[in-house]
């Protein structure tokens, strides 16, 4: 098992998650609240790190404001990548952070889906 997985494994122990781990496509995706989805993707030397809400018919609408809200704060500690993705049919608006591999810990996942959770949090307070 690599130290990434390890990790993962790790934070799904601590979260009450047991067996969490990626699948073979190197994703590993979560459900924590009403809603939010969290997932984590395996990249090259870096591990994408994403909050989701599901979006209906405003999703435009609201890509459009979490672009403008990641472009201001693209200088921060955790510059974030808005993006709308489907999950089991119905389309989700994805706040997304980039980890460096080897910088991967697990209180530096749970600080990265906090800030991440609280971001989307934050945009639907700006309406």
């Amino acid at each position: 098992m690599s130290s990434v997985a390890a990790i993962l494994q790790q934070f799904g122990e601590a979260a009450g998650i047991p067996g969490l781990r990626f699948d073979a496509r190197g994703q590993a995706v979560f459900r924590t609240g009403p809603g939010l989805l969290l997932g984590l993707e395996q990249a090259d030397g870096e591990i994408l790190v994403y909050a989701a809400l599901p979006v209906r018919y405003d999703g435009g609408e609201r890509l459009l404001r979490a672009c403008k809200r990641a472009h201001h704060g693209r200088l921060g500690d955790w510059p974030v990548q808005p993006a709308l993705r489907e999950y089991e049919g119905t389309p989700h608006l994805l706040a997304l952070v980039r980890l460096d591999e080897r910088e991967f810990t697990e209180p530096r996942l749970r600080q990265a889906l906090e800030y991440l959770s609280q971001w989307l949090d934050a945009l639907d307070a700006d309406t």
